[in-house]
């Protein structure tokens, strides 16, 4: 089975399709057996060099409906047979398409029959009756040398008719007609040639040696045969020029044909010497020629070498990880430039043709393969890509709407990481979502510059008027009433307390200076720490009542409190306990003392905490 004909030749087709390949294989065996010489193998006409690459199966049937009038049978049947292998190709990676949606769809892969295929049909239609043209005209060529056969039998029998009767003018006459008939007959088997050729030239000489009579007619005749030949040994001459080493070969074949057929020559030294000088220039043509021949097979074992080395580059490729789409379209433009410099590689031996040019089909094949397979699992997992991103979109777009800056960037931040972890979409979404996506975000971060400018001016302000208060509160130092004082601090308090924020980077020493200028007046009059603290406590409530989202603040300090009073109040049970244990114990006076004081320790903590929550309850009723 040739590699032509191995597609029809899988188990999955149908009794319709085997019965074809069986009638192809049959045809294409007949007249296959070309006859061969030397330099047959170098076939110096121009060879077919369309790229049949981009191809579709139409393509290939309007290819075959034009080889089908195409002039020369045998260069249209090399043709032939160059795109059936592609367009064999072709069905099956249709089919291997087709079988897997089958099989997607939860169908039995063995159930899968291929639909009806009109151009499949149309092309294997044109190609059979190529085929039975070419196995025709193969037939007609061998009746025909057949014929011719039988007439060169029927002239040799003639002649050797004549040889034995009288020498007479018409019989002179009709000898000469028979030669005349004889170079007019063409080819002939080739197994007879030889044999015709001795029997020819015995009895024609025989005819010429019994006869006499007409020696003047005979002399002028074996001349004109000397012309003829001195004609032929210049036309070999010339085929020193020819560049085309086949054509050279065809037209010396010719020659040698026409010196047999042309008769003989005067005087047998001269017919020796004519023969010498021809044989000799035709093997000065041989000789050059096959010179020529092996550098053209030189060169052509040289190209492939060269085709060897890149389909083993292609092999290499489909052996790479390739898992981005950049680096498939990098080295899908490394196989275009690989197959550009394939056409630019001259022939190879036409032993291994098919072969090379199948391996390095197959390879590229293979990488578009794979390369299909790709990005059909990549479009596959686009979708989901989409879904993802208008999903962040949606995320970002409420977002943009929040006036808590600082923790909606780090949100914003957070969702521009993720965009980027997500994989490609496809094309024609591609920049609609990343634009929708990029305004929701550049949206907020316009609206948190201009907060942040507007809100550094104010800060700036409010860092002027604190470093008033802190010089007013630090003045009342001066003042010796106690009642004066307080008042005028308290003043001072209610208006601290109504600033807003100060600059991030000032905020501690501020609020260090003016707590050490507070803690200056209370200690010089001589207020205690606990009212100290206390004063302190109803300060910071202020500071939280006047910050953003001040009622939220203050619960969570009121839910901080409570969750420290239930961690006392736990730690106290738990040493009283302990207490229990020890009184039942021998010299443990020392422990209980211990404890007892850590339990005091704890009451005292649960009795302050308990005043702070009665204050933030108290505060929460008066607002």
């Amino acid at each position: 089975m040739t590699e032509t004909n191995k597609h029809l030749n899988d188990p999955q087709l149908d009794a319709n399709d085997q019965a074809l390949e069986n009638k192809l294989v049959s045809l294409e065996k007949i007249g296959d057996a070309e006859e061969h010489d030397e330099f047959s193998e170098v076939e110096e006409e121009k060879r077919d060099q369309t790229d049949y690459s981009g191809f579709t199966k139409t393509d290939f049937l309007e290819k075959a409906e034009q080889l089908v009038f195409h002039p020369n049978i045998k260069e249209a049947h090399d043709i032939f047979k160059k795109i059936r292998v592609l367009f064999d190709d072709a069905i099956k990676a249709e089919r291997v398409l087709l079988v897997k949606a089958w099989a997607d769809e939860g169908n039995e892969v063995r159930e899968f029959k291929p639909p009806y295929d009109e151009v499949k049909e149309k092309f294997y239609k044109v190609y059979t009756t190529f085929l039975e043209k070419r196995a025709e005209e193969k037939k007609e060529a061998e009746q025909e040398k057949q014929k011719n056969y039988m007439a060169k039998k029927a002239i040799i029998e003639r002649l050797k008719v004549l040889s034995a009767e009288d020498e007479t003018e018409s019989v002179f006459k009709e000898v000469l007609e028979l030669q005349k008939q004889w170079r007019q007959i063409r080819t002939v088997p080739r197994e007879h040639m030889q044999e015709l050729w001795e029997n020819y030239r015995f009895f024609l000489d025989k005819f010429y040696d019994n006869h006499a009579i007409n020696n003047e007619l005979k002399e002028k005749d074996r001349q004109k045969n000397l012309e003829i030949k001195i004609e032929l040994i210049k036309k070999v001459s010339t085929l020193q020029e020819e560049k085309s080493i086949k054509k050279a070969h065809i037209l010396l074949n010719k020659y040698h044909e026409e010196f047999k057929n042309a008769g003989p020559v005067p005087g047998k030294d001269v017919a020796e010497e004519i023969w010498k000088r021809f044989k000799e220039a035709s093997d000065q043509i041989l000789n050059d020629k096959r010179q020529a021949l092996e550098l053209i097979k030189l060169k052509r074992n040289e190209n492939l070498e060269l085709k060897k080395v890149l389909c083993e580059k292609v092999e290499h490729m489909n052996q790479l990880p390739l898992t981005s789409p950049k680096m498939w379209k990098e080295k899908a433009e490394e196989i275009t430039a690989i197959f550009t410099e394939w056409k630019t590689i001259g022939p190879v031996p036409e032993s291994v043709n098919d072969q090379i040019w199948k391996r390095f089909r197959d390879a590229q094949g293979l990488f578009n393969l794979n390369k299909k397979q790709f990005f059909d699992s990549l479009n596959s997992g686009k979708e989901k890509n989409l879904a993802l991103k208008i999903s962040l979109c949606e995320e970002a777009e409420k977002a943009a709407e929040s006036t808590q800056f600082d923790a909606t960037a780090k949100l914003l931040i957070s969702l521009q990481e993720k965009w980027r972890s997500i994989g490609p979409v496809h094309e024609s979404k591609n920049e609609e979502i990343w634009s929708r996506f990029r305004s929701a975000c550049d949206k907020f971060f316009k609206r948190k510059e201009e907060f942040y400018k507007v809100k550094n001016v104010g800060e700036k302000e409010n860092q002027t008027i604190k470093e008033r208060i802190i010089a007013d509160a630090t003045a009342l130092l001066a003042i010796e009433e106690m009642g004066p004082s307080f008042e005028e601090l308290r003043k001072l308090q209610k208006e601290w307390n109504s600033l807003g924020f100060v600059p991030i980077k000032v905020k501690a020493d501020l609020q260090n200076r003016y707590s050490k200028a507070v803690d200056a007046i209370y200690k010089k009059f001589k207020q205690t720490a606990d009212d100290n603290k206390a004063f302190r406590f109803k300060e910071h409530l202020d500071t939280l009542s006047t910050a953003p989202n001040g009622d939220d603040k203050i619960r969570y300090e009121e839910r901080q409190i409570n969750d420290k009073l239930r961690a006392l109040r736990d730690d106290a049970a738990t040493l009283k306990n302990n207490i229990e244990f020890f009184a039942k114990s021998k010299n443990a006076d020392a422990l209980r003392k211990q404890i007892e004081e850590k339990i005091e320790v704890s009451n005292q903590q649960i009795t302050k905490l308990q005043e702070e929550l009665k204050l933030i309850q108290s505060y929460r009723n008066t607002r």
